[in-house]
């Protein structure tokens, strides 16, 4: 298959050189965010359904992730051609200037190749995806990172120790935001008044309403082994995880893998405990069955207090796994799962409550309105 997807980006973009086309907007990310029923970017989704409303041509490109499992978008244009374009480049280019200023000069490059005839007025990426190279091929074209993940004052890819990343500072960025929690917490934090003008808050992508089991005791884990981590954060992870199951004998735990899982972790030794298995079903599926929400750090912990369902955290010691005490103020951060079930009511309304800071219904108006030439 990844050799399909090659030759379909192939001859697709041979036949753009030849053939102008104008965009409102190019959408990119690469394909391990197609997490939704159907293999859908639900990131992207509420995004694509406005253009379609109010007739806004748009692109969307797919980047090619030889890490994830996941399927690929059926709505898509497969960029593997021009990203291991771009990869091969890259060997080549000065060891001196940096990695900002190389993506400029092989978007500039191929620019004049694959790119003379497509014009587009915005880009959005996930995960920063391709910002440079795009701003070499088109750098009056508005650009912007839409909000997937947890975004906070010691995230260097954002910001870390008041400074502005340079990838975003460089690239001109504006960042689409899930919540006004999240940009409370940049504007409060940025030194320098960058996201003052850029940030947006549009929401997010609704959740279902889902019907929640009575009151037990089974637990969703939310793993976060992967690659991400070093090999050392993986095994801090693995350890305290097996202790707090351990300790916590009368519930039961349910291991969700995260989407980018590559076995980091052996989960066998996990599944040989008697009050441990893997489940492998949609997150609200797995919300009606479940009453509690274990993690070291995943943003699932939002999803589950918009349920009204309640966190535990392994509250380890690297700064990032523990930004839902110290960034977000979780209002039950130092509870214990037996805390929780005492308590649960109350815990169930107050995280509800504390979530909607951070994730907003998505508004189309104002994701509209952030738009160059909308």
């Amino acid at each position: 298959m990844r050799l399909y997807y090659f030759l379909f980006s192939f001859f697709y973009f041979i036949k753009l050189a030849f053939i102008k086309k104008h965009y409102c907007i190019i959408f990119y990310a690469p394909h391990h965010f197609n997490r939704g029923k159907h293999s859908e970017n639900i990131f992207f989704k509420n995004l694509l359904n406005s253009c379609r409303n109010h007739n806004l041509s748009f692109l969307f490109l797919e980047e090619p992730d030889v890490y994830s499992n996941q399927k690929r978008s059926n709505i898509a244009v497969p960029f593997d051609f021009i990203y291991y374009l771009i990869v091969f480049l890259r060997k080549f280019m000065k060891s001196d200037i940096s990695y900002i200023d190389n993506d400029k000069i092989i978007g500039s490059f191929i620019k004049k190749i694959f790119f003379k005839n497509i014009t587009f007025d915005n880009y959005i990426t996930l995960s920063q995806s391709m910002l440079s190279f795009f701003n070499g091929v088109n750098s009056d074209a508005k650009q912007f990172d839409l909000q997937h993940g947890t975004i906070h004052a010691v995230k260097r890819s954002y910001l870390y120790n008041g400074k502005v990343s340079i990838n975003l500072k460089q690239n001109d960025v504006t960042l689409l935001l899930n919540g006004k929690g999240y940009k409370d917490i940049l504007l409060k934090n940025d030194m320098s008044n960058y996201f003052k003008n850029h940030t947006q808050v549009i929401g997010t992508h609704s959740l279902n309403d889902i019907v929640p089991s009575l009151l037990n005791k089974n637990v969703l884990v939310t793993l976060q082994f992967t690659h991400d981590h070093s090999r050392d954060e993986n095994k801090l992870i693995a350890d305290n995880l097996e202790i707090y199951i351990k300790k916590e004998s009368s519930f039961h735990f349910y291991f969700k893998s995260h989407p980018r899982f590559n076995n980091e972790i052996d989960l066998s030794h996990f599944l040989s405990l008697p009050n441990v298995s893997l489940i492998s079903e949609s997150l609200n599926d797995i919300f009606c069955k479940c009453s509690f929400h274990l993690t070291s750090y995943s943003t699932v912990t939002f999803e589950a207090s918009l349920h009204g369902i309640p966190t535990c955290f392994l509250q380890l010691d690297p700064i990032k796994m523990s930004i839902f005490n110290t960034q977000y103020n979780y209002p039950f951060y130092s509870y214990v799962l037996s805390d929780l079930y005492n308590n649960y009511s109350y815990c169930s309304f107050e995280v509800k409550k504390w979530a909607k800071q951070f994730y907003q219904p998505f508004c189309e108006v104002s994701f509209l309105n952030s738009l160059k030439n909308a």
